[in-house]
């Protein structure tokens, strides 16, 4: 009933194997097929198409940026090796001799191919990883890169941790209800944040210990005062904002009294599917009634409702 969710269609074989072979990352990196992926600033390199705008290694090492940049090995694609480059933040983008610019996600990923959304996000995942995670969380001496830029190492002899790229799992949950007369209806809310008229789905982060249905439950009891009973898994998205696997669902509602118990949402209600039919795209202009990106999970929980 929906199209793939962007950044699930990565390319990519991720050759986990090899990443522990320095000689031949090394040879993949410099046989002549590689394709880079700069990072600057928290943004991504593209054409004027707009198209995911790769270095080949000739390009990179020209233009003298290997040295002071993150480099990771991302994988495999039809035995192209990609790798992701994440350039030192800087007030002014890299004078590359080549086509493109610079651009944030919210910019391009409507527009880009799903593979190459998703290698954006990959990629984008693990520089921000990186970039966040220079000394070690146990001893606070510096780190330094290991297995072609899937790990990081504490460098104090007295140490030696060892940390991994993390990802923080987030409940995000579409809850129906019946009404009296039989007509199904959904509940939405909206932070302060979103521009005006959006309504989306309730979310929020899992907590130590915490099974995903419970996170569901607490979040519902929490954000919006009603109470959930059965929990349907859905689909599962990668957001790389910084590091967070959006992991959706569907809920049946026990009780249907709003009541906010903390200052998450500025507003919850509950729609029809006629409401929601008629609501506008989130960066519409004009007042009313406006649904989240297509590119969210969140819009994929509320069309695959719509659809049924």
């Amino acid at each position: 009933m929906n199209p793939p969710l962007t950044y699930t269609m990565s390319p990519l074989d991720r050759a986990v194997m090899i990443r522990g072979d320095l000689a031949r990352v090394q040879a993949l990196l410099t046989g002549g097929n590689a394709r880079i992926l700069p990072m600057w600033n928290q943004q991504h390199l593209v054409d004027e198409e707009p198209r995911l705008r790769f270095l080949t290694y000739e390009e990179a090492a020209t233009a003298s940026i290997l040295s002071d940049a993150a480099l990771v090995f991302l994988g495999l694609a039809d035995e192209t090796p990609w790798f992701a480059l994440g350039l030192p933040n800087t007030d002014a983008p890299p004078d590359f001799a080549i086509r493109g610019t610079f651009k944030t996600p919210a910019d391009v990923v409507a527009l880009l191919p799903g593979e190459e959304a998703s290698l954006m996000a990959y990629a984008r995942a693990m520089i921000l990883w990186h970039q966040n995670h220079r000394h070690c969380g146990r001893c606070g001496a510096q780190t330094d890169m290991t297995e072609a830029g899937h790990s990081r190492t504490c460098t104090s002899p007295a140490c030696g941790n060892r940390t991994f790229p993390r990802t923080d799992p987030v409940v995000i949950t579409l809850i129906t209800h019946r009404d009296k007369s039989g007509e199904e209806k959904c509940l939405l809310g909206r932070q302060a944040k979103f521009p005006p008229g959006m309504y989306s789905c309730v979310a929020g982060f899992v907590e130590a210990g915490e099974t995903l249905e419970a996170a569901v439950r607490r979040e519902a009891a929490e954000e919006t005062g009603v109470v959930v009973g059965d929990v349907r898994y859905v689909a599962s998205q990668p957001w790389p904002f910084p590091a967070s696997l959006m992991l959706g669902f569907r809920a049946d509602a026990l009780t249907t009294e709003i009541h906010r118990d903390d200052e998450e949402l500025e507003d919850c209600r509950w729609f029809s599917k006629a409401d929601l039919r008629n609501a506008g795209e989130r960066d519409s202009n004009g007042p009313g009634l406006k649904l989240p990106n297509r590119f969210a999970i969140a819009r994929f929980l509320i069309e695959g409702w719509l659809a049924t």
